[in-house]
């Protein structure tokens, strides 16, 4: 296998987790934090809960960037956006 399928697999499967997150998230209008996403999608639950958070907050950082979700400060939850593209 060569790098650039390895690449593709790699980018192929970050966006199935975060087609995940966005879908979890259109089920849940009123937000959920960054630890309730984890639980519910089982991501990182075999790691210490830093770790975690870091994981899943990687993943939702690039969520945000690309305007997939919002984060509502006022409630600290994530939102999908309906506005996205």
């Amino acid at each position: 296998m060569s790098d650039l399928d390895l690449e593709e697999q790699a980018q192929l499967g970050l966006k199935y987790i975060e087609d995940a997150v966005v879908n979890l998230l259109t089920r849940h209008p009123d937000g959920l934090s960054g630890a309730d996403i984890a639980v519910s999608l089982g991501l990182g639950m075999e790691l210490e809960a830093a770790h975690r958070e870091r994981l899943v907050g990687a993943i939702l950082e690039l969520l945000m960037g690309s305007g997939r979700i919002l984060r509502d400060e006022g409630s600290r939850v994530f939102k999908d956006n309906p506005s996205r593209s």
